[in-house]
């Protein structure tokens, strides 16, 4: 059987939806949606939020994926929306042959709440399938403790920087609502840059974890009375220093914290695996971030969507089993 794809990347700030084009090795339609904070905060964005398990988002999914997979409107076939599902209404004529595709969802989660408003979504539809990908399903070696209490999303970062550099070890950032700075080597105990071309070698070898600017602010505001706590999804660019009132203040002491950790640990792993190491970056607010950082480095946006770019294409070449879980 012939499958179609689409990857979903749950995250701690919100969901991005992306068709997978395993064909053309390219990553498609992208939908972005927003997770509203259980505190009151100062918004620094237009967007439009939800909470990760109010079912209203899935009607801007059903949208995206008639979008994406267009096709003949079949009269004998009938989807329920995601409108009807929370008024209780009957099911509408489909209006394309979306649901009736066979469609494997890849799904990265950190958040149960929405995992399983997402289940509930697409369990409507019977040729499609939901794969939520865990750390057996990637296929690097992980040297790490508790290998599946890793973040699926470290690991599908780490699998696309595999392919983006051909050199090991290789430092991979992700600069998000948190942001990681992990190492992918041939082995764990390997201290030499050597080309890599065989990804099966590949080892993820942990790193380290500290908060985004997003996740800062945060915790600005819930730890200090006086602080409001700021709502800011990316930085557009660096803060003005000096910040002229508190929100200015605290926006350029986020961003300096980003910039300065990352630049730190970029500095320890190269002192220890040697300077050329090459660095990719990703993430919300890797372009900022990215200036900052010596060479050799490359910006790679989306390495959590062509990570599981890369798990659909082998499951399409039967590399992986069909067997979906």
């Amino acid at each position: 059987m012939v499958h179609e794809y689409v990857g979903i990347d749950i995250g701690n700030s919100g969901l991005r939806a992306t068709r997978l084009d395993v064909d053309r090795q390219r990553l498609a339609g992208t939908l972005r949606l927003y997770w509203q904070p259980q505190e009151t905060s100062t918004r620094h964005t237009s967007e439009q939020r939800f909470l990760p398990s109010d079912k209203a988002w899935q009607a801007k999914l059903e949208h995206f994926m008639h979008t994406e997979f267009p096709g003949t409107a079949d009269s004998s076939a009938t989807v329920t929306s995601a409108l009807d599902v929370n008024s209780g209404e009957a099911g509408e004529p489909a209006r394309d042959s979306f649901a009736q595709r066979s469609i494997v969802w890849l799904v990265s989660s950190v958040r149960r709440d929405a995992l399983a408003t997402l289940h509930d979504f697409v369990q409507r539809f019977p040729n499609h399938q939901l794969w939520v990908i865990n750390s057996t399903h990637i296929p690097l070696k992980i040297d790490i403790e508790f290998p599946e209490k890793v973040g699926v999303d470290r690991l599908l970062a780490a699998l696309a920087a595999s392919q983006a550099t051909l050199q090991r070890p290789c430092i991979v950032i992700q600069a998000g609502s948190a942001v990681t700075v992990d190492l992918v080597a041939r082995h764990s105990t390997s201290a030499q840059l050597t080309p890599q071309r065989d990804n099966s070698a590949d080892t993820f070898c942990g790193g380290a974890i500290m908060p985004g600017v997003p996740m800062i602010l945060r915790l600005l505001g819930k730890g200090a009375d006086m602080l409001p706590e700021l709502d800011a999804d990316d930085l557009t660019d660096l803060p003005n220093l000096p910040g002229k009132n508190t929100e200015q203040a605290m926006l350029a002491g986020a961003a300096s914290c980003l910039v300065g950790g990352a630049i730190h640990l970029v500095h320890r792993y190269r002192k220890q695996w040697g300077m050329e190491t090459p660095v990719i970056i990703s993430g919300g607010d890797g372009m900022r971030l990215a200036p900052f950082i010596d060479s050799p480095h490359q910006v790679k946006p989306h390495l959590v969507e062509h990570g599981l770019l890369e798990l659909a294409t082998r499951h399409a070449s039967n590399l992986i089993s069909t067997e979906l879980s």
